[in-house]
């Protein structure tokens, strides 16, 4: 099985080799795939390493990115299925403290064992995504979705096949923005934030009748045991935003924690669900702008273990 590593990295931003196609998959091949997370750099920190250590941003590692890659026999107008079928991700991410009360902080994520350590003594299973899928454009527009791109469906995960149309003769295949955990929504712009290897299969599809990108055949199961808040507003935002407060307050009593603690864990792992999403699209000639109602889920799998995390 072949494996193509981040390493060796570039030597620099000069690096002739850097944009150049990584390699040539053929069809019905399985193989592995390393992704960079984050930032692009070793978490290297001196002492004991502690959940929701402030990042500091260093020099990018210059690691080779998760394509793009050419898939023999693919012309424009085929389709691409991408089967997900395995993925491990680093020891160490980031995610960021944002939302409602606090600005754009990014904090040091710890991971093992398969679970995520937010501070002072919270874990959480992992759940790994794929946030990047993509196939490259002949002529990029804004805001579409037909070759993929930073979709953030947490539905791009081990089990799932993912179908995309070519538009160049190969397609160009890449992937990336890999998050060990990431709330449904991705409600601070980052889930955990982390280096992963992707087991993956890529095939021809037999298509399907849409513009955009299909997903199909996830083994995704929810949590069963979940607490959900809830949320009115005349926007997707206000409604979010209610929703978002009233789990802050709930997680930091039922946990005994502090409100940015709280914050932390609903913003990174929280996911959010529409209840009445259309607003305004049913306001049946009436002049009323509408509502929309959104719930956040957390999962009752979160706990504290008593004891801080050690590096």
């Amino acid at each position: 099985m072949r494996h193509f590593t981040r390493t060796p990295y570039y030597t620099g931003p000069d690096d002739p080799e850097r944009g150049q196609v990584r390699g040539t998959l053929e069809l019905g091949e399985t193989v592995v795939i390393e992704t960079v997370g984050g930032h692009d750099q070793d978490i290297s920190i001196t002492g004991e390493l502690k959940p929701g250590t402030p990042l500091d941003i260093t020099t990018p590692r210059g690691s080779r990115p998760g394509g793009p890659f050419l898939i023999e026999g693919i012309q424009p107008g085929d389709w691409v299925a991408i089967e997900i079928i395995d993925m491990e991700v680093g020891p160490y991410g980031f995610y960021r403290n944002g939302g409602p009360f606090w600005g754009s902080v990014r904090l040091i994520a710890p991971v093992r064992d398969g679970l995520v350590h937010f501070p002072p003594d919270f874990v959480v299973p992992i759940r790994p995504m794929i946030g990047v899928v993509q196939l490259e454009e002949v002529a990029p527009h804004a805001g579409a979705l037909d070759l993929g791109g930073n979709m953030d469906f947490n539905s791009v995960q081990p089990g799932s096949t993912l179908h995309i149309r070519a538009q160049k003769p190969g397609g160009f295949l890449s992937f990336g923005d890999v998050h060990a955990r990431m709330g449904d929504g991705e409600l601070t712009g980052t889930g955990v934030e982390i280096d992963s290897t992707i087991t993956l299969k890529v095939d021809r599809s037999p298509g399907f009748p849409t513009a955009n990108p299909v997903v199909e055949t996830t083994t995704l199961v929810e949590a069963t045991d979940e607490i959900l808040t809830a949320g009115k507003g005349a926007t997707w935002e206000e409604a979010l935003k209610v929703a978002w407060t009233n789990m802050v307050g709930l997680i930091a009593d039922r946990y005994d924690t502090t409100a940015e603690h709280a914050n932390l864990i609903v913003g990174t792992i929280a996911d959010a669900r529409p209840g009445y999403a259309a607003g305004a699209l049913n306001r049946r000639g009436y002049s009323q702008s509408g509502y929309v109602t959104c719930q956040l889920a957390i999962t009752k799998e979160l706990r504290r273990t008593g004891e801080p995390f050690k590096a």
